[in-house]
């Protein structure tokens, strides 16, 4: 997944998803965790810092950032960017659709897993 990385910086603009500091030690991490939700897919995919992801874990993130997992994907779409039409793919043909499609993958995986990360609250 490390090929990602120049695909996702292109959103977090060097910084890591979680923390919001300057990026180093990356790693590429699921904001909804591969344990629930089982694939790769980049929509769910994210820059971070080794600790921070290492801290996160498998478990839940809140859902602010989810929220700016949504963000992010819709950001790309109203892009030119490759992925795209990747992601509409994925998620749906408009806004709210993809929006509902995450958020069902988040509570399925509230379902699934029973720890949540508290996260940086800044």
């Amino acid at each position: 997944m490390t090929g990602l990385i120049e695909t996702l910086e292109g959103y977090q603009h060097g910084n890591c998803f979680y923390c919001g500091e300057p990026l180093f030690d990356i790693e590429v991490d699921h904001v909804i965790p591969y344990n629930a939700l089982k694939h790769n897919e980049i929509w769910n995919l994210v820059l971070a810092h080794s600790f921070c992801n290492q801290d996160k874990s498998d478990n839940l993130p809140p859902l602010q950032f989810v929220n700016n997992l949504i963000q992010r994907n819709e950001y790309f779409i109203a892009s030119s960017h490759p992925i795209k039409n990747t992601l509409i793919e994925l998620l749906g043909a408009t806004e709210s659709l993809r929006r509902q499609t995450i958020l069902n993958n988040y509570r399925y995986a509230k379902g699934a897993i029973v720890r949540t990360w508290r996260g940086n609250p800044n």
